[in-house]
This record gives C-alpha cells, structure tokens and sequence, in this order.
C-alpha cells in the first residue's frame, strides 16, 4: 500500500467517512510522521489528524492509528495517554513497542491493573531494574513470569528474591526462572530445593552452575528416584534389598536416609539404620518408637552416621508419625513433609536451639 496521503485519499474521506478509509488514512498519516524529510508544520498537522482520529468511534481507525504510531517517537503526551488507555485491541501493541513510554505512563499502566496492559509493558524491551521491580510488587503471577521470560529486561537479585518471596510455591515462576539465560546463584540456591527433577536437569543444562550445586542438584535428583522406586514396594523383604543395593554402592547417604522419613516413608528409614548402625530391625523399632527415650534415638543416630544437625528432622518427622498414625500407602507424602516442615519450624520452642542456617538446611533435605 502506498504509504502517501494523496488528494485521492482525502477526496475519498471527504465523500464516504467509512471506517475503512479512515484506517487508511490514520496509517499513511503515520508514515508521514515517521518520514525523516517531514517539515515543522507537517508535524503539527499530523498530530492534530491523530487528536481526531484516536477518538473516533470506530475501533478499527484507532486500531489502524495504534498500529501505524507504536513504532514512532517523541508523540505528544495526550496522544500516548489516549492510546494506553483506550480499549485493548488498540493500546496492547502501542504499549508493548511505543519506546518513548515514560516511567510515569508505565506505572500508570502497572496501576491500573488490567493484566493484559501489565503483560504488555512486562514484554517491552530494554525494561529498567526500577520498572522490573514495581511490576514485581504489583503485579499477579501470571504477569511476573512474562516478566522472568523477557531476556532484555533488567532483573537485579534483590527484585528475584522478591518474587521468590511472593511465590514460593509456583511452578510457573520457577521454571520461567529455570529457562532464563541467566540468574544469580544466590537466587538457583534459593530455588533449588524446591525445584522438580525436570527443572533441576534444566538447571543444569542451561546455567554454568559451581561444582556444589550442581553436584547437590545430581545427589538430589538421585534420591528422590531412589525414593520412587521404594513407594512402589510394600514388603520388609523388597524394602531390605533396596537398602542392601543402596548401602553395597555407598549410596546410603545420610541425605537420603533423613529424606525418607521426612517423607514418611519410615520402612526404608528403619532399614536404612539398621545397616549404618548394625542393629538388628526389631531392636531399631523399639527404640524409634519409645517416646520416653529420647537419648536412644540420638545413640541409634549417631552410629548410624546421621549428622546432628540432622536430628531435629528426624526427630520432627517420627512425632508427626507418632501423632497422626500415618500410613505412608494411604497417605500423602508431599503433605506429610509439610507437616514435618512445620515441625521443625517451631522445633527451637521445645528446647533445641536451632539458628535460621539450621532451620533452612534442614527444610532444604526434605523439599
């Protein structure tokens, strides 16, 4: 299509006001506007054509005259305001390109919490950390993570772990954070842990990650498999040769074990003790089980290799155990985990002195 307003053209407006001719206008208008060679008072008269037409009431001409400005530049403000504000069809491309936005149109936008104008300005390009920031505060889930996809936007760590803060439990956040070329790593070992095993592989794959994580993020990956295979297993018999297999390949670790019954899974954690501390399983059961003897389970413990800075997991896993009578067959094991988490959250009130680092490492072993 020719991109000059010709006499034709305005003849047609002048004899049939049709909202096609209108469009077509408002489009070669708006090449006008962006041609280098255009005069002072061609601009003007352009701009008083736009204050026309973006209140005309057909959508299709302010749809035409969205289009055909999104990509200009220096338009004036009560333009811009009309065009933001009008219906979506018309602002959704003026705001996602329009690159002369000002901060105070963005949050504007943000402000008026319409989610498909907030995931507009969430895909500009080159957003600043401040905008990237406020949208994090402001905005719902789903505009956050069209956030994390925008690979120009500027992400610094404080506004990561703010969004971390505000959806902890959202795959979406994750794995949008998960395929985001890149991220800090204090913000992989925040997220790591709660992380599914296909996202821990992609963690891998797509960030340069130092040896501890990865490594961690391998022996993570390995054991919720290896607690997979043993909910699949129902007798004592199945239970011990899968602990006999694990404790053959030094794969018994002290991880995996506390894992498991942070899981409720207390068949394996009972098998598993009985090989690290060489004590016989009915001897095992005794002890675990006998609330007036606490100081046995801290001695079957620490033969067994179990980390003390383990204990109050296990300790908070077997009282939920304990309080609830949980079949681990009938049972939810992600919700029991829950419970345990809950546990050790108030475990420093009933008599043990646990700092956040502790708090958190624990809470990591079981998620």
């Amino acid at each position: 299509m020719n991109s000059i307003l010709t006499k034709e053209d305005i003849s047609k407006l002048s004899q049939n006001l049709n909202a096609d001719n209108k469009a077509i206008a408002a489009q070669k208008v708006g090449a006008y506007y962006n041609d280098k060679n255009i005069t002072v008072r061609g601009h003007l008269l352009a701009e008083e054509i736009f204050r026309i037409l973006v209140n005309d009431v057909e959508t299709k001409v302010r749809e035409a005259l969205s289009d055909s400005l999104k990509n200009s530049r220096n338009i004036p403000s009560d333009i811009v305001k009309a065009l933001i504000n009008d219906t979506e069809s018309v602002s959704l491309p003026f705001i996602k390109y329009y690159s002369d936005l000002t901060q105070e149109d963005i949050i504007s936008i943000i402000d008026a919490q319409n989610i498909n104008k907030q995931k507009a300005v969430a895909m500009r390009k080159n957003l600043s950390d401040d905008i990237t920031q406020y949208i994090a505060e402001k905005c719902p889930e789903e505009v956050i993570g069209v956030l994390i996809s925008n690979e120009s936007a500027e992400i610094k760590e404080n506004t990561y772990n703010l969004i971390v803060d505000r959806f902890p439990e959202s795959e979406n956040i994750k794995k949008n954070m998960v395929y985001r070329s890149e991220l800090p790593v204090s913000i992989i070992e925040k997220i790591v842990h709660s992380l599914s095993e296909e996202l821990l592989r992609r963690l891998v794959f797509n960030h340069n990650l130092p040896n501890n994580i990865a490594s961690d993020i391998v022996e993570q990956v390995k054991e919720k498999a290896t607690l997979k295979i043993s909910e699949e297993y129902s007798s004592d018999k199945q239970i011990e040769e899968l602990i006999h297999q694990l404790y053959a390949s030094n794969r018994l670790t002290p991880t995996l074990v506390v894992r498991s019954i942070c899981m409720g899974d207390l068949k394996f954690f009972e098998y598993a003790l009985v090989y690290l501390s060489n004590t016989p399983i009915t001897e095992v059961r005794k002890i675990l089980f006998n609330t007036s003897m606490d100081f046995m389970i801290r001695n079957l413990l620490r033969k067994a290799y179990i980390p003390k800075a383990m204990f109050p997991a296990v300790f908070s896993a077997l009282k939920v155990i304990k309080d609830i009578r949980f079949d681990y067959k009938k049972n939810d094991s992600k919700a029991f985990a829950h419970k345990v988490i809950e546990r050790i959250l108030s475990y420093g009130s009933a008599g043990e002195d646990l700092n956040e680092e502790d708090v958190n490492y624990l809470i990591s072993k079981i998620s």
